[in-house]
């Protein structure tokens, strides 16, 4: 009997990848408009005809007509089949593989089609019995109070779930459309402990929630009145096979086309507030599903937008949560705007009060994340006094932290330090400390200050002298973007290129904490002959650090390929004829690292995620 990945694992992976992410640690995309492009890889061509499609997660090349999801991609760049695939990406997206069983055996749970579909069933119950049952009547009076009509029920999909157990529970019998088992693994029923099931939603007004493709995945359902304190105001979908709190955007799939045209999203609180927003044209709104801004969230809006612009209640907990939020947008590199609602209002509120100009103008006095820190810091802060000055750039510090391009962390702290009034180039030491800080691993000084059982690698001594001879901030460059840090072997080497890559204005200060090898080679670097002119033109610095790199990377290739060569001993079958597929491509990757520079670079590139996530 044979196993294979699930559908939903797959489904999965699919989910939690961002083609263009994938593709771009491939090839050179260039986003274009709604899409990203490049040459394609699969034919020789001079003009790119190769496209990516965040938002359908799919490429196609014009010229030769190749095209598919990311799996068929990594199927034709790596020249590997649908399964080592799956495994490529799933350790990518750091998912394990859930084996199911074949020939016969059973899956757990019905398909997710069958979850779709008793979603949607649902739905059309709720809304039928919202517009006609008595019952509903306290339902419509709400709905209506806040001028949500007939129109915007059907629309999004707004119904009534009547009081009682068996609204959907009494239709779910044997001979039913929508199978029980269907419902209940859908999270519309529930079973208590005698085994008998009944609606999980009573007596709430019922917001059907979709994915990015408009599928029903679940419900939230608010309550209108209850005198009972431990009865929530809201009951969301629990977590089931097709509805993820944590990716689950409520109305984009309204939105997507409008974010894709913008690049902008207007992230909002709640369901009625990003219906409300749609209403006025704001069309690229959306929010959070019954859950906290996640990561996921973000990487989510990554695939549609380039800005972001928050929408937060003014008070102390709606600032954390803004900021919470803006940091994991920020992470994900998007630029981040944060806009505060008057006090007691909310995006319903003040359109309907006030009409769209209103919140029109609200938006256009959104402040930069960056800008919006400093006005709370400000606030609570005496940044006249050393100790509150301190604790503030602190904060604006490990904001900048969090932005993945130096070019981001720069613009923030320029920001931060003309809000602050202080010098930008100390605010940038710091940034390059706490940054070292984040990265280093706790165990770096005991690692570094232990007696070496062999002397260092020749290449990475030579680069750091390299580094500190010519002072050049192009070679400083060409490291910070060639050499992942823990490619480099030896931990007093890596120390000290580090601090030098990073431009530290003081080497002995920046390795202090690196052990006592750190500091003596560091000295070495400090006092040796200037052997390297800037001037001297029969030097090519950039060359010397562009041969030391290729070495560098040489030498972990070639440990690669020795590790794979011992594993190979013991693998057999689909497994042994991987490990002979990636065997050759090291070897055709080391090959190509003696043509030159540029031949180098393509490699290089393949090879930089999977360095940096050891």
């Amino acid at each position: 009997m044979a196993a294979m990945v699930s559908k939903d694992t797959i489904d999965q992976i699919r989910q939690a990848l961002d083609i263009a992410d994938v593709i771009g640690s491939y090839i050179q995309l260039k986003r274009t408009g709604h899409t990203a492009k490049a040459l394609c890889p699969f034919h020789k061509e001079k003009t790119p005809s190769f496209h990516v499609n965040p938002a359908r997660q799919a490429f196609h090349c014009f010229g030769c007509g190749a095209g598919g999801d990311v799996f068929k991609f990594v199927m034709l760049y790596d020249h590997v089949d649908f399964p080592t695939a799956v495994r490529m990406l799933a350790s990518r997206a750091g998912i394990p593989l859930q084996l199911e069983e074949t020939h016969g055996g059973a899956r757990e749970g019905p398909p997710k089609d069958e979850l779709f579909a008793a979603n949607e069933a649902a739905a059309k119950r709720y809304l039928k019995e919202l517009i006609q049952s008595a019952d509903a009547a306290p339902a419509r009076d709400y709905l209506n109070g806040r001028e949500l009509g007939l129109d915007v029920w059907k629309e999004w999909g707004i119904g009534w779930a009547p009081e009682g157990y068996g609204f959907l529970a009494d239709k779910a019998g044997p001979r039913a459309a929508i199978k029980r088992e269907a419902m209940e693994a859908a999270g519309l029923l529930v079973s208590n402990e005698s085994g008998h099931l009944y609606d999980r939603f009573r007596g709430r007004v019922m917001f059907t929630i979709r994915d990015e493709l408009g599928r029903a995945v679940g419900f939230s359902g608010r309550i209108l009145q209850s005198d009972d304190k431990n009865v929530g105001k809201y009951v969301n979908t629990p977590e089931t096979p097709v509805f993820r709190k944590s990716r689950i955007l409520f109305g984009l799939d309204k939105a997507k086309r409008a974010i894709l045209d913008a690049r902008q999203a207007l992230l909002v609180e709640g369901q009625i507030d990003c219906i409300r927003c749609h209403l006025g044209g704001f069309t690229t709104a959306v929010a959070a599903q019954g859950t906290a801004f996640t990561s996921e969230h973000a990487a989510v809006l990554k695939r549609y937008a380039d800005h972001i612009l928050i929408v937060l209640d003014a008070d102390e907990a709606g600032q954390k949560a803004a900021l919470r939020t803006a940091e994991l947008l920020i992470v994900e590199g998007l630029a981040v705007s944060l806009a505060a609602l008057p006090a007691g209002e909310d995006p319903d509120s003040l359109i309907r009060g006030q009409g769209s100009a209103a919140f029109q103008a609200l938006l256009d006095k959104a402040q930069t994340a960056m800008g919006f820190l400093l006005d709370v810091l400000r606030a609570k802060e005496d940044v006249r006094t050393p100790e509150g000055l301190l604790r503030a750039t602190r904060a604006a510090v490990d904001l900048a932290t969090r932005a993945p391009s130096a070019v981001q962390a720069e613009q923030m702290l320029r920001e931060a330090a003309t809000g602050l009034g202080i010098g930008y180039d100390a605010l940038r030491r710091d940034l390059r400390a706490a940054v070292r800080r984040k990265f280093r691993p706790a165990s770096a000084a005991a690692e570094s200050s232990a007696t070496p059982t062999a002397a260092p690698p020749v290449d990475e001594v030579e680069l750091a002298m390299l580094l500190g001879a010519q002072g050049s901030p192009e070679v400083a460059g060409l490291v910070r973007q060639w050499i992942p840090y823990p490619l480099l072997t030896d931990p007093t080497c890596r120390a000290v290129i580090q601090a030098l890559a990073e431009e530290e204005p003081d080497l002995m200060a920046a390795v202090a904490d690196a052990g006592e090898a750190a500091q003596v080679l560091a000295a070495q670097v400090v006092n040796a002959p200037a052997k390297i002119r800037g001037g001297d033109a029969d030097f090519g610095v950039e060359k010397a650090a562009q041969d030391l790199i290729v070495r560098i990377w040489q030498r972990h290739l070639d440990r690669r390929r020795q590790e794979l060569s011992q594993r190979l001993r013991t693998l057999t079958g689909a497994e042994h004829e991987q490990a002979i597929r990636e065997l050759a491509e090291l070897l055709t990757d080391q090959g190509k690292l003696k043509l030159g520079w540029a031949q180098a670079q393509s490699v290089l590139t393949r090879h930089l995620d999977r360095v940096c996530g050891i």
